[in-house]
Order: C-alpha cells, then structure tokens, then sequence
C-alpha cells in the first residue's frame, strides 16, 4: 500500500518536473528573435567610396556590450591570428517595442572599414572574448570596368518561407554579384523585429558576404517616424539632408553614381512644402550637377509611373523628374506596386523620353500589372529579381522570375554624345 503510495507520488513529482522543464524551455526558446551572447544579424553596407571602405553591422544580447570587427586578407590556409587588424565597434544598447510583441532588447554593433584596398578579397569575423562569429568574405571592386548587382522589389511579407528562395536564386545565378539593391518595403509592419528576424535569416549569410543597399518604403515607415531598426542595424552612407540621413544618400561604384532618396518619408511626400521634399531636391540637385560618374541610377520606393490602374505619383514626378531629366540619369529602380514595369517616359511632352523607369516586386505580395500606355513591359503575379552589369558603356538588364525563368531583357548603349540607345532583346 505504502510502495503504491510512492510510486504514484514520485510520478506526480516526475509529471509536474516535466511540466515546469518544458514550461522553462518554451519561455526560453520561444522568441526566437532574442539577441544572443553570439554575435547575428550581420550585415555588409555600402558606404560613399565603395572602392576603399565598407559598414559591418551585427547585434548581441545586452550582455556584451562591446564588439570588434577582425580584419586580414583573405587566405587559402587556416587563419593565422598574427595576420589579423582589430577595429572596435561602435556599440549602442537598443530596445525594440511592437505591440503584442515582448519587448527585444539588443547591442547593435557598427563598424566603418577605410582605407582598404581597391581590388583585394578579406575575411573577417565579428565579436568579443569567446564569442565570435563564424569568418565571413567580401571584396573591394576592382579596377575591371565590369560588374553586376541584384536588385530586389519589395519582398515585405512572407520573408523566411517565401522570400527567402528569391534572394537565393539571385545569390547562385550571380554569386559574384558586388552589392544587392532594395526599393523599399523590407518588411511589413514598421518595428516589428519578428520580421526582421525572418528577414534576416531569408538572407542567411549572403547579407554578411554581399553589401547591401536600402531604400525605405511607405511599410517601413510608422505614420511619420522610420522603424528604429533603420537607424541601428543598418549603416549607410550620411551624405544626404539631415532630415534623411542614412535613407537618402549616394554611393560611387565604378563607373556608377548610385543615388537613393527617400519618397516613403513624410507621408510619401504628401506635403509639397514639406522639409524632406524640399531638401531632396536641392541635395539631388546638387548632387548631379557634380556628378563625374559615366553612369546615374536613381532608386526611391515610389513608381514614377505606376503599373496599377488606380495609381498616380504625379506630385513625385513633378517635383522630381525635372531634376533627373536635367542631368540625364539612365535608370530608375522602384517598388510599392507588387508587379512589374518597365518604359521610357515624360511629363514633358516637348523632350524625348531617355530615362527607364522600372517597377518590380520579390516577395509574394502579388498584384496585377495593369495595361498603362507608358509601359514596354509588365508582368503580373510573379516573385521576381534583377541582374543589371555595367561594362564601359553598356548596361546590361535581365528579369528572373523566382524559379530562374528569363521574362524581359534590354540593353542601354551610351553613345559618345552621352544619349543612350535601348535594345530590346526577344525571348523565347
């Protein structure tokens, strides 16, 4: 009787053990966004002069509150400590609040890599005492005049499950791609780190071998103010307004002059009199006027034209276009319309259209293309992405579906007088 007694005893006792053990597992492992002691979220940006310097950026739990950046050429053998240069991070304790969401509090992790030398392959990892990341690679352009770049519409929702195999079909058809460009809508709901956890983890390593390149869209933004994400585990370039710092700036690659400037801001630049609209133009302005590079893209989240039936950024290209036609920029790379575009196209009835507006999407918020006059091209319910090659004076520009399908193909030719001249190539 006694022995009966006991056993069922030490089974509650075992019962209510497992309970508590797996109660304390699922609280732990739960939020599978928390910060770690390990250094994640790496991430590789573009700075003003891409040939000499480059942002890293992670993030760690509270606990580590310093982190370095460990630097040397790359090597064909084990890596050999004597021949590592140490760069302490700047390291700022974040927290990041979304309702419904448990609090996640952060170090967000930045360094600026200068004076590196144009051409050359390196390894680094990222970390402190015994918490290191695995060693990552990345390269300086070189002096080749050729080179290519993925450029992505929004991916926005969907990110790990989804989105994730459009940025890996970009990545293995162009491993040796030398940045990665957004139009904005990262994700979907401003400030929600789940997302970003998705999206970082959609991009696994590549966003630590690959710079990368962000405009920001109307879902990033939260009514007036940027996600905060923005700000802390992205590094880019400040030389734009101060108003939009780090979302509005230029970057020189090459023979490029890549410009991003912010259309998501200030409502999607619904004030005409706003500071935003205001400063943008004339730092855009300005910008082009002392530009030196052969080559002008241009990327903003707003379409200048829209494939959707029911919308019209006439405001964006009034006070805009002007600006981009006065100094001939070649390409305009865009989002927000979740199917694709692409035409040459004016406001100016008494100049020939010269600039190539595209529209895209690559994540699986999908719409209708629509039939508007203004466009050569267009593609509906379909996750795509782009490879553009730059090579003296030809622009080189490819549509893949996520599945790798070719669906549209066009090259720029600069001639001598700087006038481009479009060739469209059939597909089969």
């Amino acid at each position: 009787m006694h022995n009966r007694i006991f056993m069922k005893t030490k089974s509650w006792i075992f019962t209510i053990l497992l309970l508590v053990v797996t109660l304390v597992c699922n609280t732990v492992s739960g939020q599978v966004n928390n910060a770690s002691k390990y250094p994640d979220r790496i991430i590789l940006n573009l700075q003003q002069e891409a040939s000499s310097s480059i942002a890293i950026t992670w993030r760690t739990n509270k606990d580590i509150n310093e982190g370095y950046v460990e630097l040397q050429l790359l090597s064909s053998t084990k890596v050999d400590p004597k021949n590592t240069k140490s760069y302490k991070a700047v390291s700022i304790p974040v927290k990041y609040e979304y309702e419904g969401l448990e609090p996640v509090e952060a170090v967000q992790h930045s360094v600026v890599l200068s004076n590196l030398i144009e051409g050359e392959k390196y390894m680094y990892r990222v970390g402190t005492d015994t918490y290191w990341s695995e060693w990552l690679e990345f390269r300086t352009p070189n002096t080749n005049p050729e080179f290519s770049f993925i450029y992505f519409g929004d991916p926005q929702s969907d990110l790990k499950s989804q989105w994730s195999r459009v940025v890996r079909k970009a990545y293995q058809y162009s491993p040796d791609c030398s940045f990665m460009l957004y139009a904005g809508d990262v994700i979907n709901n401003a400030g929600n780190d789940v997302q970003w956890d998705e999206w970082f983890k959609a991009g696994s390593y590549i966003l630590g071998s690959v710079p990368q390149v962000l405009t920001p869209g109307n879902h990033d933004y939260d009514d007036l103010v940027i996600d905060p994400h923005w700000k802390y585990q992205f590094n880019q370039p400040k030389n734009g307004p101060e108003e939009v710092k780090g979302t509005c700036f230029f970057v020189d690659y090459k023979n490029l002059k890549l410009i991003s400037f912010d259309s998501a801001t200030e409502l999607e630049l619904e004030d005409e009199n706003g500071k935003a609209l205001q400063s943008q133009k004339i730092w855009l302005d300005s910008v082009l006027t002392a530009n030196t590079k052969e080559w002008v893209i241009v990327t903003t989240h707003l379409p200048f034209y829209s494939p959707k039936a029911s919308r019209d950024n006439a405001t964006l290209r009034k006070h805009f276009q002007p600006i981009l036609e006065k100094h001939g920029v070649d390409l305009v790379l865009t989002g927000h319309d979740h199917s694709y575009g692409r035409g040459m196209a004016s406001d100016n009835p008494d100049i020939k259209p010269s600039i190539v507006y595209v529209v895209s999407v690559s994540g699986p918020k999908l719409y209708d293309a629509g039939t508007k006059e203004w466009m050569t091209k267009s593609i509906g319910h379909k996750q795509l992405f782009q490879e553009i090659t730059i090579d003296g004076n030809r622009l080189d520009f490819k549509t893949f579906s996520a599945d790798g399908e070719l669906c549209d193909h066009f090259e720029l030719l600069k001639k001598k007088n700087g006038n481009n001249k479009l060739k469209e190539y059939s597909l089969k």
